[in-house]
């Protein structure tokens, strides 16, 4: 079982950790661990495949925080919307954006429904760098930076990984200008599947993703309590 501090949330008083099945056994080691890094709390993930799970965390005084939606898409089947309605570079191709990205991942972050306190550490190492560069999409206009998304590949599955708008460029269409650049890139390389997660608050990205052909398959549930006494 891995129970370690919440990524970008460090500082606050809970310990992450996955269950898939009701285990007191396992809750009770889990909040040992917890105990053992300073924390006196867990965040716990669970997903509606094992939907027995949260209610016998909320009996123990567990309340919902998040909730994902996992959405996968036939990549083959994917409609064409159309060519993006900004410029889109590529990491690979734009390496002197690094800064930009950098100071724009340290506010998206924290903009998104729940993590408001997120505090983002040696984000160029595991939110650029540990990506393919030609997979990773810039949108600009006029020279300025307006968003990013990248696709990474974990396992054997494809998935998009996080999304950054700036502030003032929201609501203009640069989420669905780099979704077709991921999905385009996705058909040339000849991936099957894509999967993406997005939390349930983000109507606007759940809506996009309908209109790009992605189809729900479950949802993932992030619960918050106290360890065990």
């Amino acid at each position: 079982m891995d129970v370690h501090p919440i990524p970008g949330l460090e500082h606050l008083p809970y310990a992450e950790v996955w269950f898939h099945a009701v285990d007191d056994d396992a809750w009770r080691a889990a909040s040992e661990a917890a105990r053992a890094i300073d924390k006196t709390g867990l965040e716990v993930w669970t997903t509606t495949r094992t939907p027995e799970v949260a209610p016998w965390l909320e009996g123990k005084g567990y309340d919902e925080v998040r909730r994902y939606v996992i959405s996968e898409l036939d990549v083959a089947g994917a409609p064409d919307l159309g060519s993006p309605a900004f410029e889109i570079v590529t990491f690979a191709e734009r390496p002197d954006l690094e800064e930009e990205l950098h100071t724009l991942a340290r506010l998206a972050y924290a903009d998104q429904p729940g993590r408001s306190e997120s505090r983002i550490h040696n984000w160029p190492e595991w939110g650029l760098h540990a990506h393919r560069p030609d997979g990773y999409f810039i949108a600009l206009e006029d020279g300025r930076l307006l968003g990013y998304a990248y696709l990474q590949l974990e396992g054997e599955t494809w998935s998009s990984g996080f999304m950054a708008v700036a502030r003032e460029a929201r609501g203009r269409g640069v989420a669905g200008a780099l979704k077709r650049a991921q999905v385009h890139w996705a058909k040339e390389q000849r991936i099957a599947t894509l999967r993406t997660a997005n939390e349930v608050r983000l109507e606007s990205m759940l809506a996009l993703n309908r209109r790009f052909g992605y189809a729900p398959l479950y949802e993932e549930i992030v619960l918050r309590g106290p360890a065990a006494s």
